[in-house]
C-alpha cells in the first residue's frame, strides 16, 4: 500500500462530459488543474471490439449495474471519458421548454435560454458537432423512419459528434478509430497541451473533508483496475464534482454534505428495446447504431417539462442484444439464426424525478419505482414502436415483456393493453441518470444552488446531470456540457 498527496489549484472529480470539460477548460484559461478519473486511460489501439473484453474495461460493473429490484440496467462509463467513450454520441441540446419548466417550476431561472444556447454552441463545436448525412444512415435507421412516415410519426436523423466514422458499429463498447470525439479526445488532452492540467486515472474518491464551510482536501483509494494499492489525498482551493448522477451524491453522501435533499428526485429515464424480424438484411450492427429517431410522440411544456416518448434506432452486439431483445429463450435462438435479419429500437420515455441512490459502502444502491402515469406512456411507446417495425415490412416483432408472445401483426398487440409491467419482468435500460444533486435556491429541497456551488460551501460545486431539477433532454453529452460551461462562466 502507498499514500501519496497532491497539491493543485483546483480538484476535477471525473472525466465525462462535466468533468472532461471542465478540466479542460480550466487549464485552457490558465488554472493548475488535477482530474480524477476512477477508470483506466484506454487508447484506441486498446479497444478490440470485443465484449467481454471491453465491457469490463470502459463500463461500471462491466455493465451489470442495476437498480435495486433488478428492474433497470444503468449503464455509465468508468474509464478516462467517462460515458462520453461510450455513448450513441448523439447530440440534443436541453429544449426551452424545459428550461421553462425549470424556472416555472422550481424557480432555476439564474441564466436565460439564450445563455443556454450559446453555451450549447460552444459546446457542440468543440466535439466536433455535425448532422448524420444520408448516406451514412444504416438499413435499421431506414425502417423505422419508414415505419413512421407510414404511421404518420414525424421524425429525424440526428446530430453526433464522430468525425471521420467508418460505420463499424461498435460505438457501445469504444471507438477504435478514434472517431466519436468524446472528452478524452478533445477537452482532456487540448487542457493538458497547456502544460496545466494532470490526469490521475485509477483514482477513486471516497470522501471530501469539510470544515468552516469550506472543503479541505479530497480523499480516496488509487486502484489497480478493481484493486486497491493505496491511498491519496489532494489539497485544493477548489473542487468540481462531476462523477454523474448515481456516485456524486455518493460522494456527498460520504462527507456529509449536501443536505437532505442529496440522493433524491432520480430520474433514470428508462428506454425499453424493442426488436424485429425483416425478410431482408438488415444488419443493424453495421454502420452508425442509433442515427434516426421519431419524436412525434414527444411532448415539451413549460408545466410538465419533457413527456410523451420518442422512438430511437439502435444497434448492437451479439451479446448486448442477446440481453436486452429479441425475446426470450426458444424466440431468443430462432431471432439469433437470423441475426442479420433483425432490426431493433429503443422506446425512450422520459420520467418525473421519482427515485433515489443511498450508499452501500463504495456501492450505489438504486431505488427506481415505476409511477402508474410513466408505466402507461411506457406501453404506448412499446405498442406504438412495435405497429412502427409492422409498418415498414417486419415479419415477426419481438416485446421488451417477459412471456409476451411474438407479434405477426397489429391483432397480435390487443393483450398488452391488459399486460402487467413489472420490474425485472419488462426489459429496461437507462443511459440519461439525473437528478441527484438538484439545483434550487432551498437547501432543504436542493443540494447545489443556481451558481451550481453545493449550499453551505464555498468551494465546491457539482457539475454533472445530477443537477438537473428534472430531465433535461433525451441525450444528456449536450446538456451536462451546456450547465457546466454556465457553471464555469464561460458564458
Amino acid at each position: 500500500m502507498k499514500d501519496v498527496e497532491f497539491s493543485t489549484e483546483i480538484c476535477v472529480i471525473g472525466s465525462g462530459a462535466g468533468g472532461g470539460l471542465a478540466a479542460g477548460y480550466l487549464a485552457q484559461a490558465g488554472h493548475e488543474v488535477l482530474l480524477l478519473e476512477e477508470g483506466a486511460h484506454v487508447k484506441a489501439e486498446q479497444m478490440t471490439q470485443r465484449e467481454e473484453q471491453m465491457l469490463p474495461l470502459l463500463y461500471r460493473d462491466g455493465g451489470n449495474q442495476f437498480s435495486a429490484d433488478g428492474g433497470v440496467s444503468v449503464l455509465q462509463g468508468r474509464a478516462l471519458g467517462g460515458s462520453t467513450v461510450i455513448n450513441m454520441a448523439d447530440v440534443v441540446a436541453i429544449p426551452e421548454g424545459v428550461l421553462d419548466h425549470w424556472a416555472q417550476v422550481y424557480g432555476v431561472d439564474r441564466f436565460t435560454p439564450e445563455q443556454w444556447a450559446k453555451a450549447a454552441g460552444i459546446a457542440a463545436q468543440a466535439i466536433g458537432a455535425n448532422r448524420i448525412q444520408s448516406h451514412e444512415v444504416n438499413r435499421n435507421a431506414q425502417l423505422l423512419l419508414q415505419g413512421g412516415r407510414a404511421l404518420g410519426i414525424d421524425g429525424d436523423v440526428f446530430e453526433h459528434n464522430r468525425v471521420g466514422c467508418v460505420g463499424s458499429g461498435y460505438c457501445l463498447i469504444g471507438c477504435a478509430y478514434n472517431a466519436k470525439k468524446s472528452t478524452a479526445l478533445t477537452w482532456i488532452p487540448r487542457g493538458m497541451a497547456t502544460g496545466n492540467l494532470r490526469v490521475e486515472t485509477g483514482a477513486r474518491v471516497s470522501r471530501l473533508p469539510h470544515q468552516y464551510g469550506r472543503v479541505r482536501a479530497v480523499e480516496g483509494q488509487l486502484l489497480d483496475k478493481h484493486t486497491v494499492v493505496g491511498r491519496f489525498r489532494v489539497k485544493a482551493e477548489r473542487i468540481i464534482l462531476a462523477a454523474g448522477a448515481i456516485h456524486s451524491p455518493l460522494i456527498l453522501q460520504a462527507s456529509l454534505l449536501g443536505g437532505p435533499a442529496v440522493g433524491q428526485n432520480l430520474s433514470l429515464q428508462p428506454q425499453a428495446p424493442v426488436s424485429a424480424r425483416f425478410p431482408e438484411s438488415v444488419r443493424m450492427f453495421r454502420g452508425i447504431p442509433q442515427a434516426a429517431y421519431l419524436d412525434g410522440r414527444e411532448t415539451c411544456t413549460p408545466q410538465a417539462g419533457l413527456g410523451g416518448f420518442r422512438l430511437e434506432s439502435v444497434g448492437a452486439t451479439p451479446g448486448m442484444a442477446a440481453v436486452n431483445g429479441a425475446g426470450w429463450g426458444p424466440e431468443l435462438l430462432e431471432a439469433f439464426r437470423d441475426y442479420g435479419r433483425i432490426g431493433a429500437a429503443l422506446c425512450l420515455v422520459p420520467d418525473s424525478p421519482t427515485g433515489q441512490v443511498r450508499r452501500d459502502g463504495f456501492r450505489p444502491v438504486i431505488d427506481y419505482p415505476f409511477s402508474p402515469a410513466w408505466l402507461e406512456r411506457m406501453r404506448e411507446a412499446i405498442q406504438t414502436c412495435a405497429r412502427v417495425f409492422l409498418a415498414s415490412g417486419a415479419e415477426q416483432v419481438y416485446l421488451p415483456l417477459a412471456g409476451y408472445p411474438v407479434v405477426q401483426g397489429v391483432d397480435d398487440l390487443k393483450a398488452l393493453q391488459d399486460w402487467p409491467l413489472l420490474p425485472a419482468s419488462l426489459n429496461l435500460i437507462s443511459a440519461h441518470p439525473q437528478g441527484t444533486c438538484r439545483m434550487g435556491k432551498d437547501p432543504q429541497s436542493s443540494v447545489v444552488d443556481l451558481f451550481f456551488g453545493v449550499h453551505g460551501i464555498e468551494n465546491l460545486q457539482v457539475l454533472d446531470a445530477s443537477v438537473f431539477p428534472s430531465t433535461a433532454s433525451s441525450h444528456t453529452m449536450l446538456p451536462v456540457m451546456q450547465a457546466a460551461l454556465l457553471g464555469l462562466g464561460a458564458v
